[in-house]
């Protein structure tokens, strides 16, 4: 066994436990350190790979849906009734669970019509932990390029 330098992270107490006990009901044998470990490790990978992206400007893969672009990966999210189906940009095109490859409109439209899918569709990022619907997500990168817009233009 290697000696690997370790440096302590402090919780508070509470929420230490809270983790505790949860790991021994859910995931038996994974110590909190361990769990700590690769939690902050794949949040790591994420991030770094989110962050690539944006400072690339532009990820190389993904779907231009509008004046919106979803990378690769970007995981979609419809519901009617008590059905939720979900899809996932894979390379340039939208693919459903069941391997249907679709446009927003279609998978929103699924098993309702006339739905739009910016009200129906729902997005997540890859990095992002929450999603937000199609329409949202428009909303805020219009609201971002008009103020991008104004700054160039007051810019000497």
């Amino acid at each position: 066994m290697t000696y690997e330098a370790k440096q302590p992270i402090y919780l508070p107490l509470g929420d230490f436990l809270d983790l505790e006990f949860h790991l021994m009901d859910t995931k038996a044998g994974i110590t909190p350190e361990a769990f700590v470990m690769k939690l902050v490790q794949r949040w790591l990978a994420v991030e770094k790979e989110r962050l690539a992206l944006l400072r690339s400007g532009a990820a190389t893969r993904g779907f231009q849906w509008k004046n919106i672009f979803l990378p690769d990966g970007t995981r979609l999210r419809t519901s009617h009734r008590d059905s939720v189906e979900f899809a996932k940009v894979a390379g340039e095109h939208i693919v459903a669970e069941d391997g249907t490859t679709l446009t927003p409109s279609i998978f929103a439209n699924r098993h309702a019509k006339g739905r739009n899918a910016w009200r129906f569709v729902w997005l997540r990022f890859p990095g992002d932990d929450y999603w937000i619907r199609a329409d949202q997500y428009r909303s805020r990168f219009e609201s971002l390029q008009i103020k991008r817009a104004a700054s160039k233009m007051a810019a000497p």
